[in-house]
């Protein structure tokens, strides 16, 4: 067998900002590894996805607690700890793949391999698998080789991989950030992420008595970006207030989940009318026009990731307050 050659079709790459996607690299030689050299994959992307687990001898199977493999992924042993039955630098694939647990097969759709003794550890990782959703624009080219049981590809294939910015929703008046470590909720104008609050009385939100308000709701810890699981519609709520008596003006009527991983957000709508808030105009009228900046939380219940033992079943938080300029309509046209 000679060493791998790596193949250099489809070597400039190009995807859009926080949007999921995977690239799985191919070489000659049946390699059961690749290496990157003189370069970086974007931001939010991974090279070599791996996956700690424990193996079982009863049912010869991996156990991973919600693993999100399905049969036919291609996966190498990097380390095995105890146990007997597996090797490292062989190609495995997933058979039999449930919630919690897979089993591994030396061809695609095989019979699994007889576990003999229990692994008290694995580790295994999807070899020349480059994926997840890129989070900062800009061009990132490295150089890639393969290793087969031969050895080392004699020369590597450089990639460039693009991402392109993100346009602003078209279907959300306005793209907000939920920092979860700082507590803040940050106005997003560019493809680039935000993280830095306004000042507490500037508002960050612009409305019409009258519109139909929609919120694009990412949230991040810092500059990693959170997926919070199957938030139930409805169960994310925006509410203005107003300033002094903190009376409530308006609630979202609807809110919706789209995406998972690093692309996931939610889109909260809320209907800027009622009578309410037409009182709350009736108080600020003057020359100039009657706007007013009103007060502003959002409120999100997500399931419980399994802390305190599944119960609580959901989790309540509540953002800092912030300001939404709202301003009166003028009436039909």
């Amino acid at each position: 067998m000679s060493v791998p050659i790596v193949s250099s079709l489809s070597s400039i790459l190009s995807f859009n900002q926080w949007l999921y996607w995977q690239v799985n690299f191919i070489a000659s030689g049946t390699p059961y590894d690749y290496r990157i050299d003189s370069g970086n994959v974007p931001p939010g992307m991974v090279f070599q996805p791996s996956l700690s687990a424990t193996a079982s001898a009863s049912g010869d199977t991996i156990n991973a607690t919600a693993h999100g493999l399905v049969n036919g992924t291609c996966l190498v042993g990097r380390t095995l700890t105890g146990g007997t039955g597996l090797s490292t630098a062989t190609l495995y694939f997933v058979v039999n793949a449930l919630a919690n647990t897979f089993q591994l097969a030396t061809t695609p759709g095989g019979a699994a391999v007889d576990i003999t003794v229990d692994y008290s550890a694995v580790l295994l990782y999807q070899p020349g698998v480059l994926s997840g959703a890129g989070t900062l624009p800009g061009v990132y080219p490295f150089t890639l080789f393969a290793t087969n049981g031969t050895g080392e590809s004699a020369a590597g294939v450089t990639f460039s991989v693009g991402i392109k910015p993100a346009a602003p929703a078209q279907d959300a008046n306005v793209d907000v950030v939920w920092d979860f470590a700082a507590n803040a909720i940050i106005a997003q104008t560019s493809s680039v992420l935000n993280l830095t609050p306004a000042p507490r009385d500037t508002p960050i939100m612009y409305c019409k008595e009258q519109d139909d308000f929609i919120i694009r709701l990412r949230t991040t810890k810092g500059a990693t970006m959170l997926d919070l699981g199957a938030i139930v519609d409805g169960d994310c709520k925006l509410v203005l207030k107003q300033n002094e008596t903190e009376a409530k003006l308006v609630v979202s009527d609807a809110s919706v989940k789209v995406g998972t991983g690093d692309a996931n957000s939610i889109l909260i709508h809320a209907k800027i009318n009622g009578d309410a808030i037409a009182a709350a105009f009736s108080n600020v009228e003057n020359d100039n026009g009657t706007i007013f900046a009103a007060l502003a939380e959002i409120e999100l219940t997500y399931p419980n990731p399994g802390y305190f033992a599944g119960s609580p079943t959901t989790l309540r938080r509540t953002s800092p307050t912030f300001r939404i300029q709202s301003e009166r309509d003028l009436g039909e046209f």
